[in-house]
């Protein structure tokens, strides 16, 4: 084939990752022709290496492609009579070629667009989302996206790595879809946002694909490490830090924190959301994991075999859950912290060694529970003078402290008070940074509108 024909192309637009290898013979370069990757006959094995095929197709007689099937003899073969083929019955001669659990993921179709007949469309593009994935970065994208519907957006959040999720659900008004990457892409460029909210794993290429579709896109910076400020290369519109701390960090490394107009937004809590009546009795630590402190936690249980211990399973990291003595016990990760975690503790422990905000902590502090951390810069910015900072390390210090707040008294009622008055300032801060938040989206998707204008303006003109 010298050019793909229609239904490779048609199987492209319906969302299947469509490579051609051509028998050109002249020097040319690779291209995409209206979504199908097209490869001259020598770039044959680096198109292999690229699209890692679960399916070949090729046409009877053709004799090129005989000379490769031996470099590629496990993957599945389609042989067709023909150059041309009706399209539905292509697409199923493939699908049926693949092994079992993957084709009914092959066989859905690209959705209508939810945000049909919205003035404003801002999409985020992420590979995790609540509830089946909540750590930090999650909540803290499910707040910002709701606070943009709050004020009169139209939102949308896309997952592509949960095989565990359904194909559409909601949280608190906050609808979500779980689409594999190239039914994502397929979707947003057919949605045309204004604007493409992303972090982590897919933010490189929604950055990219916001620019091929003239939407802006928004960056969100949950840590300092290099392995996500690499992002910041790909130019994004704006640049959202989750601290002071991870701004200034960057900017030290990265001249892209100084060239891209950038917020702070730390990672909201409302209190309300998160505030149990009462105290309980537990030492509790979040997420047993070797990072967070797992086996700091488990040594002051150890120390203190009097005093109930609570661990709660993450939602990432190597979880460390035996053996258990007489007074630890473990929960599951959970969508109800307030009633399943908050309201069993009576101390929380954070002896995290990496923190670059730590929700968890100012979660417990809407109930004015006294915190033990290790002073990260994250957990520093986060908790002002309302912990007990100690090193991770020093076991007998982090005990003496937990024997200290775990009895009523002074020194518990100071940490109390400390806790709450800590959690109404950020319950302020929130609020302001989350209004500044939907300002900066509002003005980003004006810029865009006004861009359309002009282009058309000009194409009339």
């Amino acid at each position: 084939m010298h050019e793909p024909p229609e239904y490779l192309r048609t199987m492209a637009a319906a969302g299947h990752d469509v490579h051609v290898i051509t028998t050109l013979r002249r020097a040319e370069n690779p291209r995409r022709v209206d979504g199908v990757q097209v490869w001259p006959l020598g770039y044959w094995w680096r198109a292999k290496q690229t699209a890692r095929p679960e399916v070949i197709v090729t046409v009877a007689g053709d004799r090129q492609a005989e000379r490769l099937m031996p470099n590629l003899r496990r993957v599945p073969r389609l042989v067709l009579p023909h150059a041309d083929a009706d399209f539905g019955k292509f697409e199923e001669a493939c699908i049926r070629r693949l092994p079992a659990h993957q084709q009914a993921q092959a066989r859905l179709t690209v959705p209508d667009d939810p945000l049909a007949g919205e003035r404003t469309k801002v999409v985020a593009w992420i590979h995790y989302g609540v509830p089946y994935r909540r750590a930090g970065s999650e909540t803290m994208l499910q707040t910002m996206m709701r606070s943009l519907r709050d004020a009169g957006m139209g939102v949308l959040v896309v997952c592509s790595s949960m095989p565990e999720a359904p194909p559409s659900w909601e949280v608190d008004g906050v609808p979500y879809l779980h689409l594999g990457p190239h039914a994502a892409e397929l979707l947003f460029r057919s949605m045309r946002p204004q604007v493409m909210v992303t972090h982590h794993n897919y933010a490189a290429r929604a950055t990219g694909l916001a620019r091929e579709i003239g939407a802006r896109s928004v960056l969100l910076m949950h840590s300092d490490h290099d392995y996500s400020a690499r992002s910041m290369q790909a130019g994004p519109d704006l640049i959202v830090y989750n601290t002071e701390w991870v701004r200034a960090s960057l900017a030290l490394r990265y001249l892209e924190v100084d060239r891209t107009p950038s917020l702070i937004v730390h990672p909201p809590v409302i209190p309300g959301e998160h505030r149990a009546e009462a105290a309980g009795d537990q030492v509790t630590l979040v997420n047993l994991s070797s990072d967070k402190g797992v086996y700091t936690w488990r040594a002051v249980a150890q120390a203190l075999p009097k005093l109930p211990f609570l661990g709660v399973r993450g939602a990432h990291g190597q979880q460390v859950t035996a053996p258990l003595a007489p007074n630890m016990r473990v929960f599951p990760q959970t969508s109800d912290m307030r009633s399943v975690v908050w309201a069993r503790t009576r101390v929380l422990l954070v002896p995290s060694v990496y923190e670059s905000y730590g929700m968890a902590a100012v979660e417990a502090l809407a109930s004015g529970l006294p915190v033990i951390a290790h002073p990260t810069a994250g957990l520093r910015e986060a908790l002002g003078d309302a912990a007990t900072f100690l090193d991770r390390d020093d076991h007998q210090a982090w005990a003496d402290a937990v024997t200290a707040l775990y009895a009523d008294g002074p020194l518990r009622a100071n940490a109390t008070a400390a806790a709450l008055a800590r959690s109404a300032f950020l319950a302020e801060q929130a609020r302001t940074e989350l209004s500044v938040w939907a300002d900066a989206v509002e003005g980003l998707t004006r810029s865009v509108t006004e861009q359309h204008g002009a282009l058309a303006a000009a194409a009339a003109g």
